[in-house]
């Protein structure tokens, strides 16, 4: 299969609408690897849990079955902490971990990066595969919930990102276009931005790590180092 190249949108001070995914886009995951190390675990295996998630609910949402992600995480830390000599009972390691995830905050580039879109008038939402409590949770814990437009997750709506439906659900509910740049899907993962390429919406790769974009996916609109320099590049 051969993917086509798209070309990038022309940028104009107009107003967008966009949807940022939420974990590891927004949220910094290391307290979940001091979880893992906490309880007796490798630092390691947060990443290749991480992983594990999401190849559940891909596998899941694309059978179409249900896929809820804090249900799939919980299962999967105890399969990621059962072979390591833990500190403490599985139950309660299995707990440590969960609540790391649960109370993880924002890269320390996303508040400023949000307010700054804000006053620039743009329409910002999350949309998630997971529950939209958290980055509520987040948002607000940094001072910039006043900045969003809403947050989305995909449960009891579509099936999980990259399917179509779930970008095309998320343009539905908040009355989006997906042309001439109306509308981007803002993340670091090339899956992710794949996905909304493929529905129609321009693409904002968040690179912090220097990472090379693997060539199978459809590539970016923009890429960013990270989320204060976007208001500038969508001007």
């Amino acid at each position: 299969m051969t993917l086509e190249y798209r070309k990038p949108v022309e940028m104009t001070n107009a107003p967008v609408t966009l949807f940022f995914d939420v974990n590891e886009t927004l949220s910094d995951l290391s307290p979940v690897a001091d979880a893992f190390e906490a309880v007796g675990a490798t630092r390691d295996r947060a990443a290749s849990w991480f992983a594990s998630i999401l190849r559940d609910g891909f596998a899941l949402t694309s059978t179409d079955s249900e896929a809820r992600f804090l249900d799939i995480a919980t299962v999967n830390a105890r399969d990621a902490l059962g072979s390591s000599p833990l500190t403490m009972p599985l139950d309660d390691a299995v707990d440590a971990v969960i609540t790391a995830f649960s109370s993880v905050q924002l890269h320390e580039d996303v508040a400023p990066g949000f307010r700054s879109l804000a006053d620039a008038g743009h329409r910002l939402f999350t949309l998630s595969n997971g529950p939209a409590s958290n980055a509520e949770r987040m948002l607000t814990g940094a001072g910039v919930a006043d900045a969003m437009a809403g947050f989305l997750s995909v449960e009891g709506h579509s099936p999980w990102k990259p399917a179509r439906a779930a970008y095309e659900g998320a343009l539905t509910r908040t009355g989006a276009g997906a042309t001439s740049g109306d509308a981007f899907l803002v993340a670091v993962h090339p899956w992710d931005i794949h996905g909304a390429a493929n529905a129609g919406l321009s693409t904002v790769w968040v690179n912090r790590s220097g990472a090379h974009y693997p060539e199978h996916f459809t590539p970016p609109t923009l890429t960013v180092e990270t989320l204060s320099e976007l208001h500038k590049r969508l001007a």
